[in-house]
């Protein structure tokens, strides 16, 4: 090959084109990197809240059952405990703090308040 011949170049429209499809793709992984993180993040913040709030609304009720033979305060939280309580045990510390009992011994025909929660609304 002689030394003054020159090898073809690109033209500039398709140097400009190159340039551009280099932006593109530069601009597209920078939206990806960008866009994953904060969607994930999005996602995380979207299901705290969403566990954080109750589906719908809930009222505080109370009502009051008889203690019959055998029956125990954690027996009574079973049936009446809702998803508002964290568990059994903090729902029978407040039946024994609405009820002023210092132990969890109940007794035959003994009345207890119980709380519990409801969607409905009771005026």
């Amino acid at each position: 090959m002689k030394k003054n011949q020159k090898t073809p170049r690109h033209s500039s429209t398709a140097r400009r084109r190159c340039r551009q499809q280099k932006k593109y793709t530069a601009l597209l992984l920078l939206l990806l990197l960008l866009g994953i993180p904060g969607a994930i993040l999005l996602s995380n913040h979207v299901q705290a809240q969403a566990e954080g709030l109750p589906q719908e609304q809930t009222y505080k009720y109370y009502t009051s059952i008889k203690v019959t033979y055998g029956d125990t305060l954690w027996e009574i939280a079973e049936k009446y405990q809702t998803d508002e309580y964290e568990d059994i045990p903090s729902y029978i510390e407040e039946v024994k703090q609405i009820n002023h009992l210092t132990s969890s011994q109940i007794t035959d025909g003994m009345y207890l308040c119980i709380p519990y929660y409801t969607s409905e609304y009771k005026a």
